[in-house]
């Protein structure tokens, strides 16, 4: 005589034959779009009615919201809700046209689709290397009545390895005109971070530029000192960092003078139509500790607008300012050009 199988063999060898032939789309995050469209990849994030999601077959996408009929995310994201931008973690499910399903916890609700503003898939904590980093290229030739020749080149690499952030980059300015060099230059700058908590870093900093045309040929500041990360997330970052050092400048007589001084040193980039827009800027504002007064000022501002995955266009404005020492220095550049990232 041959038993019957028992009910819950019966059960887990139904869940397998299941799991056997599900498509593999299935287990990634799903959406449905009103044409009837279904896509599957990972959702990034929604804000300004935009759905940034990832696919491997069309790279980056960018939805409007407005056309989504509904979907479903594998994965916990960050919920952010009512006036005060609260934050809670859900998990999102389909519904019907129209609606998703908001499960918090226990607690499970039925939303509009319209409804939902904004949401983020939070950044994983990982020990495992992430290297980002861009090359912004620029040149500008014109020959009329006399000649000019501009040339600027910028790259900045960020690698990330658990706990600690290296920061990198440089730059080369060059511009002649009529046979006149009008002002070359280059910079470059090194910081490495050590977050000992969530948010709280520790951060050391040095930068030099070097300069063939003013008579303050040569500017270096090294610093150290805490760091707060207010965001970094899909949709952009902020952080500030307090930091004390010294100021050393050199002159085109090879004479120099030093100076012990704080810098205040902030980083912001925000993520603007489904990430198709990039608006950072990026410098420090300083201040020597002595009776001299010496302020320094080293920032920059500007858009980039990504052309494909890996390739943009931007805009840049650059303000370097020296007061106090032997001989100011006032420098503005406004750059264009284009660039690539990884």
């Amino acid at each position: 005589m041959i038993s019957a199988p028992r009910p819950t063999a019966i059960r887990l060898a139904g869940l397998l034959a299941y799991l056997a032939i599900i498509p593999a789309s299935a287990l990634a995050d799903t959406v449905w779009m009103k044409n009837g469209d279904r896509l599957s990849g990972t959702v990034r994030s929604l804000g300004n009615g935009k759905l940034v999601m990832d696919t491997t077959y069309g790279g980056t996408l960018s939805l409007n919201w407005n056309a989504v009929s509904t979907l479903s995310s594998e994965q916990v994201i960050e919920v952010h809700s009512g006036t005060s931008r609260q934050v809670s973690k859900a998990q999102l499910m389909a519904a019907d046209p129209g609606y998703i399903m908001v499960k918090r916890g226990e607690d499970v609700q039925r939303v509009q689709v319209a409804k939902l503003e904004e949401f983020i898939k939070p950044k994983p904590k990982t020990d495992t290397l992430n290297w980002t980093g861009n090359i912004d290229v620029g040149v500008n030739l014109k020959k009329n009545s006399g000649q000019s020749q501009d040339y600027h080149f910028a790259y900045n690499n960020k690698i990330n390895v658990g706990k600690w952030r290296n920061d990198f980059g440089g730059t080369w300015n060059r511009d002649k005109e009529d046979g006149t060099m009008d002002s070359e230059n280059y910079s470059l700058r090194y910081a490495l971070d050590y977050m000992f908590r969530d948010q709280y870093f520790w951060q050391g900093r040095a930068r030099y530029k070097r300069d063939w045309v003013e008579d303050l040929s040569q500017q270096a500041v090294i610093g150290t000192g805490p760091g707060y990360q207010f965001w970094d997330d899909e949709l952009g970052s902020f952080s500030l960092a307090i930091l004390g050092g010294a100021f050393t400048y050199g002159y085109s007589d090879s004479s120099s003078a030093s100076h012990f001084g704080a810098l205040v040193r902030w980083d912001y980039q925000r993520y603007l139509q489904g990430r198709k827009v990039v608006l950072f800027t990026q410098g420090d504002v300083g201040h020597s500790l002595d009776e001299d007064g010496i302020f320094t000022l080293d920032a920059e501002i500007g858009l980039r607008y990504q052309l494909t995955n890996w390739s943009s266009l931007n805009i840049t404005y650059g303000h370097n300012l020296v007061s106090g020492t032997r001989d100011s220095l006032n420098e503005r550049d406004f750059t264009t050009g284009l660039g690539v990232k990884w």
